[in-house]
């Protein structure tokens, strides 16, 4: 208060206690069996409180709270202050009450218009979600990753909640139509999604059913040991383009038609270690071999070249298998005898083909038959003509020779 409360208030001989207003002075009540001073206090007292409620509408007002809530507010205050039992400077509290009141318009304007704005963006937020649970419902099934898909649906629910619990309050019409698409979308996903899985529930059972019948066809080869490998690899054909089960179950059934073929091919591996031991004598004996034609790499004449690789092969093949480990390094070193006896044979019949010769000869005669009449014309020429005459002879004795060779 800008002046002591005390200064408008007074008690009368009779102990009731009054205020003045301007220049009037009304009762307000009284205070039985205590003194004037406590009396006058008792007044001033709840003055000060009702001041505190002002102050407290003035800060509300300043801070922008709820307009209609501080509308009630103040109306309650205005109502209070028409004759309130309290002593102090009443009118200054309501001018204070009446100045605030006349801020509360604007306030409510801009509440108003910020409301809106928060609206529209409610409604461009949920209409959003709405598209987005929409454009999830209209893909193909068929191309839907429904794991990526699902958690999708999730967020997108969890989001709509979050947005009706924290969000402002939407139109009801408005929000009555959004919420019925987007529930529309998510059913029509969550049937989708449940076909989907129930696809997959009955292509793993029939992938069950034939997988398990090729493991029982597999682990019916054991006895043929390797010689049973071909059949498997005829059933992992068919295991291949048998449908899949869900991933659980394929791996389990997998590792039991694996362990099945396993079983074959440790004894494949059993019996070439068996064949290797048996066979490591070849290796020594065929290394001689080939040590022993080494010489096949110097010869140039072609039918000599030819005889005695003819003579390798035969000593060679007398000689049983090499272990499997040597067979590369021993076939290399073969390799290089044949592909040397090839190199002779290739080039014979380059130099030797009949029409290549033929047109070798045609080229001869012509250049021969030209180097005559040049040299005719030589011998009647002189200066610079002699010397391009010489110059083109010397030239096309050249290609002669080398079509001759």
């Amino acid at each position: 208060m800008t002046q002591d409360s005390t200064d408008f208030g007074r008690v009368d001989t009779d102990g009731s206690v009054q205020v003045r207003e301007g220049d009037t002075w009304r009762t307000v009540g009284s205070y039985p069996d205590a003194t004037a001073e406590e009396a006058l206090a008792y007044f001033v007292r709840k003055c000060v409180d009702l001041e505190a409620r002002v102050a407290l509408a003035e800060q509300r007002v300043k801070a922008g709270a709820n307009s209609k809530d501080i509308e009630k507010q103040l109306a309650g205050l205005s109502k209070e202050l028409i004759e309130p039992a309290i002593v102090g400077d009443i009118a200054q509290l309501r001018s204070r009450v009446e100045a605030a009141q006349a801020l509360v318009p604007a306030l409510k304007e801009a509440q108003t218009k910020e409301s809106e704005e928060a609206t529209q963006k409610a409604l461009a937020e949920r209409e959003a979600l709405v598209t987005e649970m929409e454009a999830l419902a209209a893909t193909d099934p068929a191309k839907i990753r429904w794991k990526t898909t699902t958690t999708a649906m999730t967020e997108l629910f969890d989001k709509w909640k979050n947005h009706q619990q924290t969000g402002p309050r939407l139109p009801k019409k408005a929000a009555d139509e959004m919420w019925s698409r987007f529930r529309s979308a998510r059913t029509s996903l969550e049937k989708a999604r449940r076909a989907y899985y129930q696809s997959l529930d009955e292509r793993s059972k029939e992938a069950k059913a034939v997988k398990r019948e090729l493991i029982s066809k597999a682990q019916g080869l054991a006895d043929k040991k390797a010689e049973g490998i071909p059949a498997y690899r005829a059933l992992l054909e068919k295991w291949k383009a048998a449908p899949r089960a869900s991933r659980s179950v394929e791996d389990t059934l997998w590792a039991q038609f694996k362990a099945a073929g396993d079983v074959l091919y440790a004894s494949k591996a059993e019996q070439e270690q068996r064949d290797d031991e048996a066979n490591a004598g070849n290796l020594e004996a065929k290394q001689a071999i080939i040590n022993d034609f080494a010489d096949i790499l110097a010869i140039t004449e072609r039918d000599a070249a030819t005889a005695r690789l003819r003579a390798f092969h035969d000593r060679f093949a007398s000689v049983g298998p090499v272990p499997k480990k040597s067979a590369r390094s021993i076939d290399d070193q073969v390799k290089k005898y044949e592909q040397h006896v090839k190199k002779i044979n290739d080039e014979h019949w380059v130099k030797n083909d009949p029409e290549k010769k033929a047109r070798s000869a045609s080229m001869a005669d012509q250049l021969t038959a030209s180097i005559a009449a040049l040299e005719s014309e030589l011998a009647k020429a002189s200066g610079a003509e002699k010397t391009r005459l010489e110059e083109e002879i010397t030239t096309k004795k050249t290609w002669l020779a080398a079509v001759s060779a």
